[in-house]
């Protein structure tokens, strides 16, 4: 029998995007999996929502505590061998279950390419056209830039119970921390074919660089104070700096917040003065900055 895939579900106050969600999951070509939909003490609709769903799901409910939290917790109660992450606004396609378990063979977790949609985006880009994708071992290019989506990861139970989990101080980006301590270890596998969408929102804490800037710095330097202290690799702690200083700049012009995408342009620049993309980013942000001014 095909190994049991425990997929794990954290939902906050997500009414508008929960059934989809689960019905992408009931929907896979891969039958043998559990689902566990972990209520962080909504105050929307969704419990009630989830009543739809009592017959094909595992409802576990707590107390607001965060998705750190909630995803720990689901891994607690998960009986299957292997553990799949989706949040309650992201779908899966129906394969996409399936694909992982034909391809990852004898390594122990992977991820895959998605498709982004939602606010402002037509649904034809996807997260390998903005982010370079690895397989391998990755650690060298995970401490630099995050490129792990969340919602697409399988990873065997045990591997994820002896990292220790989700770091739940974090209110974000604490999947970056977690993936960089397994890819010192693992290898890790890539399926380039989009097998999951990815939701965004103009207005997540992911979306918000005044708010995520500061995680950025706090992963980056729990990543090389804690995992890269006498690593040859510390010495791209500035490489890693200068690339969460450039995403945040785009992040910050998304929301027309052009006097920080300017400053963060700089820091960008001044910690790798060398890279042409980032002059180019100083360049672009003064120019937005300008503009914006005389409006």
């Amino acid at each position: 029998m095909a190994p049991l895939i425990s997929v794990i579900i954290p939902c906050f106050n997500a009414q508008d995007y929960l059934e989809e969600t689960i019905e992408s999951v009931l929907k896979q070509t891969y039958s043998n999996f559990e689902v566990l939909v972990i209520d962080d003490g909504s105050t929307d609709d969704s419990v009630e929502k989830l009543e739809n769903f009592k017959d094909d799901i595992t409802l576990i409910k707590q107390s607001n505590q965060g998705v750190s939290a909630a995803r720990n917790n689901g891994v607690e109660h998960a009986k299957g061998q292997w553990v799949s992450f989706l949040d309650a606004d992201d779908i899966w396609f129906p394969n996409k279950l399936e694909v992982q378990m034909e391809n990852i063979k004898d390594n122990v977790w992977s991820h895959t390419n998605s498709i982004y949609f939602g606010e402002n985006q037509k649904g034809d880009v996807t997260r390998q056209d903005l982010t370079p994708q690895y397989s391998g071992m990755v650690f060298k290019k995970l401490i630099i830039n995050n490129f792990i989506t969340t919602s697409s990861v399988l990873i065997r139970k045990d591997v994820f119970k002896d990292s220790g989990g989700f770091d739940e101080s974090l209110s974000a980006l604490e999947d970056w921390k977690l993936w960089a301590s397994l890819s010192k270890m693992y290898y890790l596998k890539y399926q380039e074919t989009p097998l999951m969408k990815y939701r965004v929102y103009n207005f997540s804490t992911s979306r918000n660089a005044r708010k995520i800037l500061p995680i950025h710095c706090k992963v980056i330097g729990h990543i090389f104070d804690t995992i890269c202290t006498t690593d040859p690799l510390y010495k791209y702690r500035k490489e890693a700096l200068s690339e969460s200083y450039f995403i945040c700049s785009y992040i910050a012009e998304e929301s027309s917040d052009f006097s920080f995408s300017f400053f963060c342009s700089l820091r960008s620049y001044y910690f790798q003065p060398l890279k042409f993309k980032a002059f180019k980013r100083v360049l672009s942000s003064f120019k937005n900055l300008i503009t914006s001014n005389f409006k």
